[in-house]
């Protein structure tokens, strides 16, 4: 059974240039001086939870967002200026940047192209522009196609966001397959279009004036699958697949439950069975809020390991090494797997056991049955 390697470290840079009417991810447009708050925060906020003590265990950066390259080409290097003492012993094997088509820019592509394992993941969502529209999404699909372009002139590792389950749009597997048949991205994410509470999504769906995506059937996951399988990405986690070698070593440190260290606003961090969640309002982390504080109980530990672990389609859950961990398992926790193995949910090879192709498309629902 594969265990994490090292620590994680994840940096969030709350800026995007405008706000899709979908996202309630921790995001805001920059204001003046907003940036500039942000850096000077983020300073201090490396020094006092990144010494070069923990600093030199990292092994993989993931700089997500919002969107960081939408900071522009002086403050990202300044970031990765802020990043260079603690991090200068570390042996770093992945470094992740999230980046918008409409802002992977020459100079920004500059300063990101000498980081050590460099990957880039490009936020794509969808392959047409009026798909793009529907979605308030600011780029085109010709730009997205040059900044794939651009990208794989800094690094082979590149991959690419799509969002599925868009009411009333057809399934992007045929533009995708010509997508990856154009360009070698060695990795794609494909997650369903969810309607979160206080968006302007939500509002337009309870007015009825976009239809719920929850009602869209999970086909494009299946046909995406499809394209992808035969082109030959391996589907390893519910919604990613990689060429091989190509999987995100910093996403798999999350699923194999290793530790992690969170910076800026909205960031999580768990270590030592302690998950640090800081403030998800960017006026509220400038302000120095604490953060909060959840020590996670070994049933706690338990729930999260066999979801994630569950979540990885390939290697799936291996039980014998669940208990080795964890101690004897429940006999309710054996029935209720008997049970979904039964129902065509889960397969079972021995003491592994992983989610069916039927599964996978009530995943949520599965592994919460097993408790």
């Amino acid at each position: 059974m594969k265990d994490p390697a090292g620590l994680g470290l994840y940096l969030h840079v709350p800026f995007c240039l405008s706000k899709c009417g979908y996202c309630a991810f921790s995001s805001v447009v920059p204001s003046p001086g907003s940036i500039d708050a942000w850096l000077d925060r983020l300073a201090g906020e490396i020094t006092r939870a990144l010494p070069a003590s923990v600093g030199q265990a990292v092994r993989t950066v993931f700089i997500g967002g919002g969107n960081p390259t939408a900071i522009g080409a002086k403050p990202l290097a300044r970031v990765l200026a802020l990043l260079q003492h603690p991090l200068e012993q570390a042996k770093i094997e992945e470094w992740t940047v999230e980046t918008n088509p409409e802002t992977l820019t020459p100079e920004a592509a500059a300063v990101l192209e000498e980081l050590p394992g460099l990957r880039l993941s490009m936020g794509l969502q969808r392959l047409h522009d009026d798909e793009l529209r529907l979605l308030d999404r600011r780029g085109t699909a010709a730009a997205g196609r040059a900044a794939i372009t651009l990208a794989l002139l800094l690094t082979p590792r590149v991959g690419v966001d799509l969002i599925l389950g868009v009411p009333g749009c057809p399934s992007l597997a045929a533009e995708l397959a010509r997508l990856i048949g154009e360009f070698p991205v060695q990795h794609v994410s494909a997650y369903f279009l969810s309607v979160e509470e206080g968006t302007p999504l939500s509002d337009r769906v309870r007015e009825g004036r976009f239809p719920d995506p929850s009602e869209v059937g999970p086909e494009e996951l299946f046909e995406v699958a499809d394209v992808l399988g035969q082109a030959g990405f391996e589907h390893y986690e519910i919604s990613n697949f990689a060429r091989p070698a190509g999987r995100c070593l910093h996403n798999m440190n999350y699923w194999l439950g290793g530790e992690y260290i969170g910076l800026g606003p909205a960031a999580v961090g768990t270590q030592n069975d302690v998950r640090r969640s800081n403030p998800a309002s960017l006026r509220d982390w400038l302000d120095g809020r604490a953060p909060g504080i959840e020590q996670l109980s070994p049933e706690d530990r338990f729930r999260e390991t066999v979801m994630l672990r569950l979540r990885l389609v390939s290697d799936g859950l291996d039980l014998s090494w669940l208990e080795y961990r964890y101690g004897p398992l429940p006999e309710a926790f054996h029935l209720a797997v008997d049970s979904r193995v039964s129902a065509g949910m889960l397969i079972r090879n021995g003491p592994v056991i992983r989610l069916s192709p039927k599964g996978i498309a009530f995943a949520n629902r599965v592994i919460s049955e097993l408790f």
